[in-house]
């Protein structure tokens, strides 16, 4: 039901001002970082905008909006920033669920003059600086110039419709899609999405936002799309120019907004804010009106969204209506959201647990071999390979008790799930049961975190000896490849696990208080059995859970003090 516009066809170059510009110029000064799945329409004066789906749900049901944490527990502004509960759903529909439409760069200087002065189009130069955001525009300027871009779509056959046939329109994003929006949707998992920044290569952010000082911005208006896009594709959100939203500013309560409504609420910081003070979660109040006149600023303009109608006929009135009566007070398929959840990631990480145990056992015959070939050539530094070789034992020896104790805690894990399945009448009983599980998975994976620290420091530690072999003879080099690809492999594996722990506590916190986690703390250690060894894991696990809407907003370090703590637990049970 939906067209995406990939070209729009001009097959001449336009006169504009004292320069000649093609469609193609302007689809590079208006889409700088072209991606095949971006949505582009036309806009007055053969100028275009280009534009990000941000998918919410993919449940079939309009109804079925998305829930998400905004703010941050860490932050210096507790009325603006602190933790609150927010809903979002697109407006259109696909094969892949409800997406909205957002602009894919901030409202540029050429697409704001064309919109306001969509009757003088001969007049309008079209150069470099036409890619600059558009500022020192007011709030009603904003929503005239996305007025006229809304009448524009109306008439033009190129627009974007809904499945059900109806013309989009565009409007200012609301608080709640900037946010959305911002952490990276539905692209990012639920810790990265709760952080403060969402991921970025080499954790830089100066490779994706402009910001104050003179490695930086420099004081000055940048460019539009310079730097990297968000997971979804989506450029300068936070940085060089902040973004005025549709709804005003509300301060934040106790966990949701406050009734109270205010001036303009503006998001993303820009090319005047400390670099430290730029995250997703940021929002500062502006007024309307200063000393009777519109307030503009050199730093703030706006950024489109795509809309139609929650209801386009009387039919979806009609269905809109039974669905919501369907809901009642109770929303029963959210209450088995967790179980489910938990279940399956118990099933996934049987699955990747047994995967893990293959790949060990290869490894572990690989450094057999290794190690008899070290024997062979080190006569003269048979002391260290003795040492060696009863390590390796030592780890042959972990490895063989690591895979009882896994096959013992799967066993149990699949005893676990059927409890689980058969609960599901009982709601109470559930909630305990999956908490449970919970606290017992995060102690299974605390403990392979450290076991998978202590198989990296193995390989670490051969790596000096074969090191040192080198130096005496290049002969006995051969094997420094090796152990520099084993050394490799583990510490993805390590952070892959280290990913999986920080998911598995964000999704605990998002659906449970820690009073519940609290409660079902002893019965999660006394389910291992006498296999009391895991008690500790589980202390452990549960210490993170508790501090973990406190930790950095630096993935890096939070994985360090995860590792450490983990390796802590495992050495005072040696």
């Amino acid at each position: 039901m939906f067209r995406k516009i990939e070209k729009i066809a001009v097959l001449t170059c336009i006169a504009l001002g004292s320069s000649a510009y093609c469609a193609d110029d302007a689809a590079k000064i208006f889409n700088p970082d072209p991606k095949g799945d971006d949505v582009i329409l036309p806009m007055p004066c053969n100028r275009i905008m280009a534009f990000r789906k941000v998918y919410t749900s993919n449940d079939p049901k309009k109804i079925k909006d998305k829930n998400y944490n905004a703010g941050s527990a860490q932050n210096k502004s507790p009325m603006s920033q602190n933790p609150n509960l927010r809903y979002v759903q697109g407006s259109f529909h696909d094969s892949h669920g409800y997406f909205f439409l957002i602009a894919k760069y901030e409202l540029m200087a050429g697409q704001y003059e064309a919109l306001v002065n969509s009757d003088k189009c001969d007049s309008l130069k079209l150069n470099k600086l036409s890619r600059l955001p558009a500022v020192k525009i007011s709030y009603f300027d904003a929503m005239n110039a996305a007025h006229a871009y809304s009448l524009f779509l109306q008439q033009s056959k190129d627009s974007f419709k809904s499945e059900n046939n109806t013309v989009a329109y565009a409007r200012l994003a609301s608080d709640d899609e900037w946010e959305f929006a911002a952490r990276g949707g539905n692209a990012v998992t639920q810790s990265q999405f709760e952080a403060n920044l969402p991921p970025m290569e080499n954790d830089d952010l100066s490779l994706y936002a402009w910001f104050d000082g003179p490695m930086s911005a420099n004081g000055k208006l940048q460019l539009a799309g310079l730097k990297k896009p968000n997971p979804l594709g989506i450029h300068d959100m936070l940085g060089n120019a902040q973004e005025m939203t549709l709804e005003p500013f509300k301060a934040v309560r106790t966990g949701r907004l406050l009734g109270l409504s205010g001036g303009i609420c503006v998001r993303g910081g820009s090319y005047l804010s400390p670099k430290d003070s730029l995250s997703s979660s940021a929002r500062t109040e502006k007024p309307l009106y200063i000393n009777g006149n519109d307030v503009v600023a050199n730093d703030t303009t706006t950024r489109f969204v795509l809309s139609v109608p929650v209801a386009q006929n009387t039919d979806e009135v009609k269905k809109l209506n039974s669905d919501v009566e369907s809901l009642g007070d109770h929303d029963e398929g959210e209450d088995n959201n967790v179980l489910v959840s938990a279940k399956q990631r118990i099933e996934k990480y049987e699955a990747e647990n047994k995967k893990a145990q293959e790949n060990f056992k290869k490894e572990t015959d690989a450094l057999k071999e290794q190690n008899s070939s070290l024997n062979e050539l080190n006569s003269n530094l048979e002391k260290k390979s003795e040492k060696l070789q009863k390590l390796n034992d030592s780890l042959l020896s972990l490895n063989d008790k690591l895979n009882h104790s896994n096959s013992e805690l799967l066993v149990e894990l699949k005893d676990l799930k059927d409890k689980i399945t058969t609960a599901n009448a009982q709601a109470e009983s559930m909630k305990e049961v999956a908490v449970a599980a919970n606290l017992r998975l995060g102690g299974f994976l605390c403990k392979t975190v450290n076991d998978g620290a202590n198989t990296l420091n193995y390989y670490q530690n051969l790596l000096k000896v074969v090191k040192k072999q080198c130096e005496s003879s290049k002969d006995r080099c051969k094997n420094l490849d090796s152990v520099n690809s084993n050394i490799a492999l583990n510490e993805a594996s390590l952070k892959e696990l280290l990913t999986y722990y920080g998911d598995t506590m964000a999704n605990a916190r998002m659906n449970y208080s820690m009073g519940v986690f609290k409660s079902q703390l002893k019965n999660a250690k006394e389910a291992f059995g006498s296999n009391s060894r895991y008690d500790t894991y589980v202390d452990t696990y549960y210490r993170h859970l508790d501090g973990y809407k406190k930790l950095s907003k630096d993935s890096s370090k939070n994985h360090k003090l995860w590792t450490d703590e983990c390796s802590k637990v495992g050495k005072g049970q040696k």
